[in-house]
């Protein structure tokens, strides 16, 4: 069985060398490493083939620069192994991950969905997937495991059969892929191995990135998660904290807005019929149940200076963040 690890690759040439390398080292595996170098304009390409003269499993592909959804779809369309494991360019894989994945494949599943490792500032927290229950949406997506496509192997002819693609999204294209994936009814199999180690990097905070559409990206994700979820209530937790990092994200330093249009960003999403609905089911928690309240009121005043003190207090304590957050 062939397994083929995706990397799209932006501008990474200090990364990309461990993250291939933390997959290579598994040579007991059939494998193919298929690097999409997405356009970079830094020294990746050079790493790329110097990589690729070292490792015979390595291969490459040069795009134009179109973000990382167009680079995996790229990707996917010339993978050759059986199944196919997502690697982001400043990740890495754990030791003997891709030996575990592989004896965990028995060609029968359509998903094979293991643990990670959340790494920040030095201070790692393993996200374990319990056997305890079986599979759900509602589970799994309540508790941020449907967020990530990299700590998930997936069967090539599934895809290809359900014709599943990365969406074109600057935010969120993971999710409705995961979402386009569980609408096909996979076969889906667990395993609780932390294989993958997610790096969180020191110099990144939550809310340093303005996407002008980010918040139709989320009401996207929320009808799709909708129509996936049992408990209706699942996706409206999920959406209410979505609604609220769209307003933090108007205080990224490099959002371009000024006050005025900030206040009428705030306006349209707090008068949104989709966000409306959404904010009906009362939530778990006292500090999503504030959140609910306090957008309910649709005060764009008060809205305004709550998204503000939000995001000033993700920017200066992020770790703390990170680690309650869910």
């Amino acid at each position: 069985m062939l397994l083929s690890v995706m990397i799209p690759a932006y501008n990474c040439a200090d990364t990309l060398t461990q993250a291939v390398e933390s997959a290579a080292k598994n040579q007991s595996v059939p494998l193919e490493i298929l690097i999409v170098d997405d356009g970079s304009r830094d020294e990746t390409p050079a790493v790329i083939s110097a990589l690729s003269e070292k490792y015979e499993i390595v291969r490459s592909i040069r795009t134009e620069n179109g973000g990382p959804a167009k680079a995996r779809n790229y990707g996917i369309g010339n993978a050759k192994g059986d199944y196919i494991l997502f690697l982001d360019s400043d990740d890495v894989f754990e030791q003997d991950a891709i030996e575990a994945i592989a004896d965990n494949l028995t060609g029968d599943e359509d998903l094979l969905i293991f643990g990670f490792r959340q790494t920040f500032c030095g201070r790692a927290e393993d996200k374990i997937y319990s056997l305890d229950e079986p599979f759900s949406t509602d589970l799994y997506y309540r508790n941020n495991l449907l967020n990530q496509v990299w700590n998930k192997a997936y069967k090539r002819d599934f895809l290809e059969k359900n014709a599943v693609r990365f969406r074109d999204y600057r935010y969120g294209e993971d999710r409705l892929f995961n979402a386009e994936v569980l609408r096909a009814a996979p076969t889906v199999k667990e395993i609780p191995d932390v294989l993958y180690d997610y790096r969180i990097d020191k110099s990144v905070s939550l809310i340093s990135g303005y996407i002008p559409e980010k918040f139709e990206a989320c009401k996207t994700i929320y009808r799709e998660f909708s129509a996936l979820c049992e408990d209706k209530n699942v996706p409206k937790y999920m959406f209410l904290k979505n609604i609220l990092s769209c307003m933090t994200v108007l205080f990224a330093e490099n959002c371009p807005l000024s006050k005025k249009e900030k206040k009428a960003k705030i306006k349209k999403i707090l008068t949104d019929e989709t966000v409306q609905t959404a904010m009906e089911a009362k939530q778990s928690g006292k500090a999503n149940e504030v959140i609910r309240r306090v957008i309910r009121t649709g005060n764009t005043g008060l809205n305004y200076r709550f998204a503000q003190t939000v995001a000033f207090c993700q920017k200066k304590f992020l770790p703390l963040f990170l680690k309650f957050r869910g």
